[in-house]
């Protein structure tokens, strides 16, 4: 909190009624990031982690002045660069966000893009046969997309967005009131809003953000979101962490029956009771994925569950598991995480040393770890040689690929190399690299750790606030 007027003093044990303070309500809320992450910045050690973002075959990056460049696969318009073509290098010209806009916080979905912007607007483009661009609209279908910004998603009177995250077909984000909207496909309940069940002949898909918010609880908000391909995680103020949509394979942590079919535990409303991840645990970083979750608690440990076909919940087996497991991920002798994100059979982590780790599925390189490995169901002792005395601040795995953001603000991609994805130029003389790669170009990426000010660092007033300050 700041005064809203210089010079104000609080007298000790003299309570000072009617006065006005300012907050930054970004500051008090997680931006998701990395491919479907989001984090608490309550918490004094979790990154943002949202300034690098990879969808399935592309990937989208702030630079340190703003600029906002997408590479990759273009097929939906994804690159937002006007349906210029897939790209397999950063372009020399950012993309158009508006004139004198820039970005502070950036999600990739599957084949959707949406930024936050520096005066809290939020804009997506790409593929839309949802209506995950959120733009309205009364009819979409399989080639419908929107391959440049255009004008911002309505949230509501006078709201802005301090936080997003695009999923599979859908998008959320948390605005800066607190209140959580989601829209775009709904089929297995990802949106949260307790609608009926979606049918062939009743589809739930909402083309534009409700005008009503998420029900998380009596007086719950949301300080950090991550979208799935099929469900939805959101931690709330209190630290609980809440999921609902597709239980296909116990994603959603609360022990219901996994697997498709008959049974199934798909939930379309945040439930009343938060997973249980360990007496007197709370969640301060959660990124929910293909058909897997993972969280960061407030003590540093990850916690995975979903499916694990891939070895992608990091505990050793390949194991499916419909619940946090009591013990936590074995990230190396003392070391815990600062940010987590996964793609969609793979996760990775970076560890308060900065080093970064990456476990699951390695069919094409996408662990980084020189290809000699191949899948892993655990972390492994070694961390991803980024270079001499380099960490990593940012992580954003994909389908096929897993970009890094480093300290020094280079940008690093490993594994499949075709779809441009790895932002390396046209010259590659493989389909595959298993360790890291300089991405092409002379680009300064935003290097920055901290919660973003999705409100372009603007103030929201406290009015009629009571203070006092005692020994």
């Amino acid at each position: 909190l700041t005064p809203s007027v210089e010079g104000a003093d609080l007298i000790i044990d003299e309570a000072m009624t009617n006065i006005t303070f300012q907050y930054n309500a970004s500051a008090a809320s997680g931006s998701a990031g990395g491919s479907g992450s989001g984090s608490s910045s309550g918490s004094a050690f979790a990154y943002a982690n949202d300034k690098f973002s990879a969808g399935d075959e592309h990937n989208c990056a702030i630079l340190a002045n703003g600029d906002l460049k997408c590479w990759g696969w273009d097929g939906y318009g994804q690159l937002g660069n006007g349906n210029d073509g897939s790209l397999t290098a950063p372009s020399s010209t950012p993309v158009d966000l508006g004139n004198g806009r820039t970005a502070v916080a950036v999600s990739a979905g599957v084949s959707t893009s949406c930024a936050i912007l520096d005066n809290g607007e939020l804009k997506c483009w790409g593929r839309d046969n949802y209506g995950q661009i959120g733009n309205g609209g009364s009819s979409h279908y399989h080639n419908t997309q929107l391959t440049s910004p255009g004008n911002p998603i309505n949230l509501g009177t006078n709201r802005t967005a301090v936080a997003v995250s695009a999923g599979g077909s859908h998008i959320c984000a948390i605005l800066d009131n607190g209140d959580l909207k989601c829209w775009g496909r709904d089929y297995s309940g990802q949106l949260g809003d307790g609608g009926p069940a979606w049918t062939s002949n009743n589809p739930t898909d909402t083309y534009a953000p409700s005008s009503t918010a998420i029900n998380l609880g009596s007086g719950r908000t949301a300080v950090a979101v991550s979208a799935g391909g099929a469900h939805t995680c959101a931690i709330l103020d209190n630290g609980d962490l809440k999921c609902w949509g597709s239980d296909s394979y116990g994603q959603l942590g609360d022990g219901g029956i996994n697997h498709s079919g008959y049974g199934r535990t798909d939930t379309n409303s945040p439930p009343s009771t938060a997973i249980d991840l360990g007496a007197g645990r709370t969640a301060v970083a959660v990124s929910a994925y293909s058909s897997s979750t993972c969280a960061i608690l407030d003590n540093g440990e990850v916690k995975c569950w979903g499916r694990n076909n891939e070895g992608q919940l990091g505990d050793g087996s390949n194991t499916d598991s419909t619940t946090p497991s009591s013990t936590a991920i074995n990230l190396g002798s003392g070391r815990t995480a600062v940010a987590l994100s996964g793609g969609t059979d793979h996760t990775c982590a970076i560890l308060d040393n900065g080093d970064l780790k990456c476990w699951g599925g390695d069919g094409t390189g996408q662990l980084g770890d020189g290809g000699s490995v191949g899948n892993t169901n655990a972390p492994s002792s070694t961390a991803i040689d980024l270079g001499t005395g380099r960490t990593a601040v940012a992580v954003a795995p994909g389908h096929y690929h897993t970009c890094a953001l480093l300290d020094n603000g280079s940008a690093m991609c490993w594994g499949r190399a075709t779809s441009g994805a790895l932002g390396i130029g046209s010259g590659y003389t493989q389909s595959t690299y298993y360790s890291p790669l300089f991405v092409s170009g002379n680009n300064l990426w935003n290097s920055s750790t901290g919660a973003t000010s999705g409100s372009g660092g603007g103030m929201t007033n406290v009015i009629g606030a009571t203070c006092s300050v005692s020994p």
